[in-house]
């Protein structure tokens, strides 16, 4: 059966009505206007774990606001009082943005009917060094494990894509995965062979995927060894663990998954079938680049 539609969350306009039944009319306004942000990141988390991208708590996701959607949201709170968090690792160039950014240990199948404990807003503060909770992890949650990297994904593919890119993904797609067990771990040989399987690819994804070893999740050295990636390409593969993906919305950067893992799912077929008897040439791939020049994010390397 399709999912519920997505709950709406009100913050009240006067501190003093606790809920909408004690409003006595003109004199007690309490505003009932939904989380436009929320509204547009949920179905698409849940989307993820129906995709079988996002088991259990596996996999993160987080979305620099733009100035419509904080102002939507600050014109709703009250009163802010949390305290400053220190982060792992300052970003001073996010300072004063805002994340919308799944919990530690949420399950990405329940951000439709408990979104305001999946899903956190914060602000990063004290000059890139802290955050502060805006709102939602109702029950005392916090943001992803993997809150470092994502910051520092941010940063580097904000300055990268002139402020175009605001969502960060990272989920567990399974055929992408099983390629790295598969290929050598090689940034230049994994993207020739994906762009190689259908003309789409070298158009969707021109950056390629750019491949980090296998390293402790949820670390600075991983947040560290995937910036100097994230310099290069908007996709990183964290080798047998999943991919790490950069968009400007939550349907593009959905989008954009779901063209890697097919490409990937035809690869390991091809693997399995005993390889490739033809292929896309590099010719037709270069003609591919010149005729898409208008749309494409950046120039293949090839």
């Amino acid at each position: 059966p399709p999912p519920p539609p997505p709950p709406l969350f009100f913050f009240q306009a006067q501190a003093a009505i606790p809920d909408a039944q004690e409003s006595r009319g003109l004199g007690d306004v309490y505003k009932r206007q939904p989380l436009k942000c929320v509204e547009s990141l949920a179905p698409i988390t849940r989307l993820c774990w129906e995709m079988g991208w996002n088991e259990i708590n596996g996999g993160n996701i987080s979305w620099r606001l733009s100035n419509e959607h904080i102002d939507n949201v600050l014109k709703q709170i009250v009163k802010i009082d949390e305290d400053f968090i220190k982060l792992s690792k300052p970003q001073p160039t996010l300072d004063g943005e805002y994340f919308l950014v799944t919990g530690s240990g949420k399950y990405f199948r329940h951000a439709i009917e408990k979104t305001d404990e999946v899903f956190g807003i914060v602000q990063i503060k004290d000059g890139g060094n802290s955050y502060q909770k805006i709102w939602g992890f109702k029950g005392g949650g916090k943001p992803t494990s993997e809150f470092a990297t994502h910051l520092t994904g941010h940063s580097i593919r904000k300055r990268q894509s002139k402020g175009r890119e605001e969502v960060i993904l990272h989920c567990h797609p399974p055929e992408f995965i099983i390629l790295s067990f598969l290929m050598p771990l090689d940034s230049s040989l994994v993207s020739l062979a994906l762009w190689k399987t259908m003309p789409e690819c070298i158009v969707f994804f021109p950056d390629g995927i750019r491949v980090v070893p296998p390293i402790l999740p949820g670390t600075n050295k991983i947040a560290d060894a995937s910036a100097i990636e994230l310099e290069k390409s908007r996709i990183i593969s964290w080798s047998h663990h999943g991919i790490f993906v950069s968009e400007e919305s939550p349907d593009a950067v959905f989008s954009l998954v779901e063209t890697i893992e097919k490409a990937s799912a035809m690869q390991r077929k091809i693997i399995a079938a005993g390889g490739a008897k033809q292929t896309i040439s590099l010719q037709l791939l270069r003609e591919l680049t010149d005729a898409t020049k208008n749309i494409r994010v950046c120039d293949p390397d090839i």
